[in-house]
């Protein structure tokens, strides 16, 4: 299919100043980075292979080269779907950080 969507679970929490990301893939760790470059929290911990079953989420360099598990024929999500994982985890973690102040 041309551009599948698919809807995964993410959950994310606070502990003080610090912020937990889940979600169900294994991504590669670009994707991970990302997130926790653009935090607005001063610690961001990414919890992978949660909330259902994921498969790997390889970026674009990833799939390029050929890496380790970044074919089509074994992941459920591309690098595109990777990309939009970051963006809406971003979302939340902005959402929580600044719009649910006590």
């Amino acid at each position: 299919k041309e551009n599948p969507q698919a809807n995964y679970e993410i959950h994310v929490t606070q502990v003080g100043p610090i912020a937990f990301a889940s979600n169900p893939f294994e991504l590669y760790q670009d994707f991970m980075h990302r997130i926790q470059a653009r935090s607005p929290f001063i610690q961001t911990f990414i919890t992978q292979l949660a909330s259902g079953a994921g498969s790997y989420l390889p970026t674009v360099r990833g799939a390029a080269n050929k890496g380790y598990s970044a074919s089509i024929f074994c992941n459920q999500v591309g690098p595109e779907g990777g990309q939009e994982l970051v963006e809406y985890t971003l979302k939340a973690l902005n959402e929580l950080k600044y719009e649910h102040k006590d």
